[in-house]
């Protein structure tokens, strides 16, 4: 399922987002426009097993920040494992990339939310390493 909808639009914006940040293309206000996709309750499993809240997040976003100038990013993939009245629990493929032959392609799964305005926001994501 790839149809157009906010789920996977949402996780199309936030990781062009991620994408500019890194490669140092992101305008002013960028970091804060980019953390405003995630909920204060946000948490994450990274890769190595490791997790990670809402503040340790933008600390990673303020440190590594347009340190990776040839950065790319790339979803495909995306289909719902769950959709409901005040959100989604979503999966996808992403690629990355730095230009420098260095990729690595992960499966992700994030619990998406829609706040009281109406907003999808990121709660939760899941990401694991794994082959092409």
């Amino acid at each position: 399922m790839s149809d157009s909808n906010p789920f996977f639009d949402e996780i199309q914006a936030v990781n062009a987002e991620v994408q500019a940040w890194y490669a140092g293309t992101a305008g002013p206000g960028a970091l804060d426009q980019l953390m405003a996709h995630f909920s204060p309750q946000f948490s994450m499993i990274l890769p190595n097993g490791a997790t990670l809240d809402w503040p340790t997040l933008r600390e990673i976003f303020e440190e590594h920040g347009g340190q990776r100038p040839n950065f790319a990013i790339e979803i495909t993939g995306s289909a719902f494992i769950a959709r409901y009245p005040s959100g989604a629990v979503v999966t996808y493929i992403e690629r990355q990339s730095d230009g420098e032959h260095n990729r690595n392609v992960r499966r992700s799964t994030a619990v998406l939310e829609i706040d009281a305005h109406g907003k999808v926001q990121w709660r939760h994501l899941q990401e694991t390493f794994c082959a092409e």
